[in-house]
């Protein structure tokens, strides 16, 4: 091997590594790396490794603001004195819902955006997907804005979390070129999850929501939901390995989720689990960024 080529396969290898290491401390789109359609794709790699084995825990809510759900969840948070983050579409911003999410800025909860509406972001062309994204993040700051909560990057969650696999663009480029447009530097900051509760799944019962993430805390049987003849169905499996902190999945829009929330609450005071906010958290840190919108 040629001097030129060992040169070339060192500096290959040492921008691998480093962008590599650099994305399992932070969730933001990596600076200078050309995602690719198709390939850079899953979870899995963005799993919330600082949080594993700590008996730490971060509570996020999806879809909301609903008008019944998220005030009762309110409630609980104060009650048990933690904070937690609530993932909101904006197309459900109506005045009602407004005062929900003043509510959830007044109480130090962190509000991040879910996207504009809850479409597959897999469906949506680049222009849609950007421009929604935008709409979003913009409505969030402004909210923000109007209650006094200092305004410092964003927290993002794809819909689903499906994203990679649109033709012609891939998301993460696409949420970095948002954020320079926006904040002028790489502030949106994506949130996958660790323990699905599967609160989203047809009949799950509270106790099953909150079993699950017991059993991802400490072992033992847990209830999944899979895709059977067309149609989601229940399915009993074991964790044989807990991960013993995360990122935990719920969604503030259905009774049985506000249920197993006082449950998982009340777990967490008998098996000493620390319930943490998202800002707290290594991975979705935004270090020595200035994230202020332009």
């Amino acid at each position: 091997m040629c001097i030129s080529s060992i040169r070339l396969f060192f500096f290959t290898f040492v921008l691998y590594f480093s962008n590599s290491s650099y994305s399992m401390i932070k969730h933001f789109p990596l600076d200078k790396y050309d995602y690719k359609e198709g390939q850079d794709i899953g979870i899995k790699k963005y799993k919330t490794k600082s949080l594993h084995g700590t008996n730490k825990i971060v509570l996020t809510f999806d879809d909301g603001p609903n008008l019944k759900e998220t005030p009762k969840i309110l409630d609980l948070l104060k009650k048990f004195k933690v904070k937690a983050s609530f993932f909101i579409n904006t197309i459900n911003l109506t005045p009602e819902k407004i005062q929900v999410v003043y509510r959830i800025l007044d109480e130090g909860h962190i509000l991040a955006s879910h996207d504009f509406n809850h479409r597959d972001n897999n469906q949506e062309s680049e222009e849609v997907f950007k421009n929604d994204l935008a709409r979003s993040v913009l409505d969030i700051s402004r909210l923000k804005d109007d209650f006094g909560v200092v305004n410092k990057g964003m927290y993002f969650r794809f819909p689903f979390g499906y994203y990679g696999l649109s033709s012609g663009y891939h998301h993460m480029n696409a949420i970095r070129e948002v954020s320079q447009e926006i904040y002028g530097e790489n502030c949106i900051n994506f949130v996958f999850w660790d323990i699905d509760t599967k609160d989203w799944g047809p009949g799950m019962s509270s106790l099953e929501i909150a079993e699950n993430v017991k059993s991802h805390m400490l072992g033992g049987s847990a209830t999944t939901v899979i895709r059977k003849n067309n149609r989601w169905i229940k399915k009993t499996i074991t964790i044989k390995k807990p991960l013993g902190g995360g990122v935990v999945l719920l969604h503030d829009r259905k009774i049985e989720t506000s249920k197993a929330t006082e449950m998982i609450l009340k777990m967490a005071n008998n098996y000493n689990w620390e319930i943490v906010p998202l800002s707290d958290v290594k991975e979705f840190s935004f270090f020595n960024k200035t994230c202020s919108m332009k």
